[in-house]
């Protein structure tokens, strides 16, 4: 995968391109926004690599620049559960990994990171570029898909301290 953003009228512009089978999905937008996705049929014997790389070119001319994972937030959220329902935690949790990887991936936002369970917590971690606007699709999917009970997030800030964002005011601890 290639993802690319830039900086326009105070919003963070991204464009991505990855390999599907035998062809490339492009998807575009405004961060914590769907965008468009379209569809480039590779030809025989053309590799994946070098159209998505030429496909790229063309967006780094237009400004845009590769996204510096190195500067996405840390976002976690966490649930509590009882230990002897361990199972259904785990379970919960591949859920909300799933879930969270396909509502920040096409809000162009980021991903998740995977997840670790263990002292009753289950703890789910996602990089993500503007957190206002991950935690605002996040609440929406969980609302949706009834995942919004017991949830705390928070955010990792600059001095290394998770930063509680919702419930407001909650007290967070990994």
């Amino acid at each position: 995968m290639i993802k690319l953003v830039k900086e326009v009228d105070n919003t963070v512009a991204y464009w991505e391109v990855w390999k599907d089978g035998k062809k490339l999905t492009v998807h575009s937008g405004f961060v914590g926004e769907t965008g468009e996705a379209e569809e480039v049929k590779l030809k025989m014997f053309e590799r994946a690599e070098k159209i998505m790389e030429e496909l790229a070119e063309e967006k780094l001319a237009e400004g845009y620049d590769y996204l510096d994972e190195d500067e996405l937030i840390e976002l976690v959220l966490q649930y509590p559960y009882e230990e002897q329902h361990m199972e259904k935690a785990l379970e919960k949790r591949q859920q909300v990994e799933d879930l969270m990887n396909n509502c920040l991936g096409w809000t162009g936002n980021g991903a998740c990171d995977g997840g670790d369970i263990g002292s009753g917590t289950t703890n789910i971690f996602n990089y993500v570029i503007d957190v206002e606007k991950a935690l605002k699709t996040i609440l929406e999917e969980l609302t949706e898909e009834n995942l919004l009970a017991n949830v705390k997030i928070a955010f990792l800030d600059e001095d290394e301290e998770y930063i509680g964002l919702y419930p407001k005011g909650t007290e967070f601890d990994i």
